[in-house]
């Protein structure tokens, strides 16, 4: 899909599949179970986080893109995000902001060229955005690859997660959590890289995720490094490998995420 990186922000309508192989099993470790209740509690007291991300490589079409922005929690996760992303392709430099809140979702987008004319907007109208309810590619769940979701760390500590020194991060002092996990299979949505946990038919990747977790004495997460190998099972297929770092700061500081205002949302 062309200038998918940008296009994300239109990825509440959109899923993109890469089947895989088979999970491994391995000994299970309770090292993250500190850190699940750690974030949790962020969870039960409605706090929040900002973030920034780089994503580097993947199978086509997924591009480099670097994103910040900030969540909100709720007793069951992530309610709330403000996510800005930046990309560059060969046509000039794409900016797209995402917000979602609950079930609603807005965004904006647009790939300028080095000149300075729009190559593409959506909408139509810089500055104007277009909303929606009930996308499925917009709504966090269980199965995003992400350091602060208890359903991945969850998944990683089953399949042997080990912990050592971290040193330190941004003056503060870590403890270093990793592992490898194989998933039958991934996938991106607007809310970020999911992983699946059922086999499907047909599938030719073996998906094996190399990931490590960096936390601060308090247990929250600092920093997230995951490398995403896109193994083919038949010989002659390319091996495609995908890099994602995430930085966590300014656990329970206050975001306020807020929609659009209405004059400015428009129906392309």
């Amino acid at each position: 899909m062309k200038r998918m990186s940008v296009a994300l922000v239109l990825a509440g309508l959109l899923s993109i599949a890469i089947p895989g192989g088979a999970v491994h099993a391995a000994p299970e470790s309770t090292s993250l179970d500190s850190v699940v209740k750690a974030i949790k509690k962020q969870f039960a007291k409605k706090s929040s986080v900002r973030f920034s991300v780089k994503w580097r490589g993947g199978p086509p079409p997924i591009w480099d893109m670097k994103a910040s922005g900030a969540y909100r929690f709720r007793a069951s996760g992530v309610y709330a995000a403000d996510t800005t992303t930046i990309t560059q392709d060969p046509e000039g430099t794409g900016r797209s902001r995402a917000i979602s809140i609950g079930r609603e979702f807005c965004s904006q987008a647009y790939v300028r060229s080095n000149d300075g004319n729009y190559v593409w907007k959506s909408p139509s109208a810089v500055g104007r955005w277009t909303c929606a309810r009930n996308l499925a590619g917009v709504i966090w769940g269980e199965d995003l690859i992400n350091g602060i979701n208890p359903g991945f760390l969850k998944l990683v500590a089953a399949h042997g997660a080990t912990s050592a020194d971290g040193g330190t991060f941004e003056g503060v002092k870590t403890t270093l959590h990793s592992g490898t996990v194989t998933v039958p299979g991934l996938g991106e949505r607007q809310a970020g890289m999911y992983f699946r946990t059922e086999e499907e038919e047909g599938a030719s990747w073996n998906e094996p995720i190399t990931w490590k977790l960096w936390v601060g004495p308090d247990n929250l997460p600092r920093r997230f490094h995951a490398i995403m190998r896109f193994t083919p099972k038949y010989v002659g297929d390319e091996v495609e490998t995908m890099t994602m770092n995430i930085i966590y700061r300014g656990w329970g500081t206050p975001v306020k995420i807020t929609a659009p205002p209405e004059r400015l949302i428009t129906v392309d």
